[in-house]
């Protein structure tokens, strides 16, 4: 069977067109299994929930501690102890931005 150069185009459209759907169906098959697994179980995101405040409590202290040493006069603890509760709220704000990312609803 001998094909014309229309019947070619219009077979590799047909192809092409077949190939985009099953490219659509695989990326929405992917994207709803990938959503699905965003969110987090209730365990993991209690976990997180409560490690922040954990880190927010100890920098806190770490606050409270270089205030004293202020007052001491030693002024290279005060500075250590700021770098370490500056620290101690940026990872309790890279937690809460994952918590509120994977485990809010």
């Amino acid at each position: 069977m001998k094909l014309t150069r229309v019947g070619v185009i219009l077979r590799y459209n047909l192809i092409g067109e077949i190939m985009k759907y099953i490219l659509s169906v695989l990326i929405f098959s992917l994207s709803c299994s990938i959503l699905s697994a965003s969110q987090w179980d209730k365990k993991g995101c209690a976990r997180i929930e409560l490690g922040v405040g954990q880190l927010i409590f100890v920098s806190e202290n770490m606050r409270q501690s270089s205030e004293d040493a202020s007052k001491n006069g030693d002024f290279d603890k005060e500075k250590e102890l700021r770098e370490q509760q500056n620290y101690l709220l940026e990872s309790a704000s890279h937690w809460a931005t994952i918590y509120s990312t994977f485990c809010k609803k």
